[in-house]
């Protein structure tokens, strides 16, 4: 079949892919325009960026990108990945062999991740929980997923894989700042590191005055800017496992009295129990497959 040139309101959802063209990521200025047909049956339209003279597939930023499998089949991995199918039982299902799983979970991690960091901008949240639990991988190991949730909603601000250290927290709390508004309300459990790594992204320098003239500066030091609010949910367990008590403190700030959500009646359990069934995380189970394995 002989294809025609498409309408020009066509292209008004597409964008150029060049970073360096000045109107990269920018949808909708009538700068692209129709190339010409590729394909086996000459039905994967191509594009050029008037801008930079820029040629690309329209397939370009999806999970059809230089793929040969059909869409059927790419929605039915996707879907597969979406409701947590194990990679072997992806694989049967979609009659495609296991390392087509994998390459297809590395591709779509990382088209989540890039669509992620496009879209969660300028976030209005009043809570955010944050929470790490470890993850068996293959073969033998032990990995840290990071997550922040915001509170009401449970919608995935951030997730993060590493270590269980300051570092690691650090960049998930700076990670969420640049994605809200303003300065959330962070809930935790009981450890210490947040508190430090909250200092290390927030704080503010404080120098505190000599007194008399005799002795040494105070050296400065990081301090808890008054916007911030950060409290600790701390479980006691007994040696079965049960938890048994529940300490509550707060560590920066004062209670906010205007918040829908008070951080008293949040349990630390629910995103350990709900992170692989939420809609909002359910694309990231591609990201951890994936980054496992490279």
């Amino acid at each position: 079949m002989t294809q025609t040139t498409p309408v020009q309101e066509r292209y008004t959802r597409f964008s150029c892919p060049n970073p360096q063209c000045a109107r990269f990521n920018h949808p909708g200025e009538g700068n692209i325009v129709h190339r010409s047909w590729t394909g086996t049956h000459q039905h994967i339209e191509r594009l050029r960026c008037t801008a930079c003279d820029r040629e690309f597939s329209e397939r370009e930023g999806t999970l059809m990108a230089r793929s040969k499998l059909p869409e059927a089949t790419v929605e039915q991995l996707l879907k597969c990945q979406r409701w947590g199918v194990c990679d072997e039982g992806t694989a049967d299902i979609c009659a495609v062999d296991l390392k087509t799983v994998h390459r297809f979970q590395h591709v779509a991690a990382q088209r989540a991740e890039t669509h992620h960091c496009q879209s969660v901008q300028h976030v209005e949240v009043q809570g955010v929980q944050v929470d790490e639990a470890h993850s068996k991988l293959r073969p033998k190991q032990v990995e840290w997923v990071h997550t922040a949730l915001a509170m009401g909603s449970w919608f995935l601000l951030w997730v993060d894989f590493g270590p269980r250290t300051q570092g690691t927290a650090a960049a998930l709390l700076a990670q969420v700042i640049a994605r809200t508004q303003q300065l959330p309300l962070f809930l935790t459990d009981g450890w210490k590191p947040y508190t430090a790594a909250l200092l290390q992204v927030v704080g503010v320098v404080y120098r505190r005055r000599r007194r008399g003239k005799v002795g040494r500066k105070p050296k400065p030091r990081l301090v808890a800017p008054h916007t911030l609010f950060y409290a600790q949910v701390v479980k006691v367990r007994n040696t079965a496992g049960h938890v048994v008590e529940v300490h509550r403190r707060v560590v920066f700030g004062k209670p906010r009295h205007d918040l829908r959500y008070p951080s008293v009646h949040f349990s630390r359990s629910y995103p350990v129990r709900t992170n692989s069934n939420s809609t909002n995380c359910c694309v990231e189970k591609a990201l951890c497959a994936c980054r496992r394995r490279v």
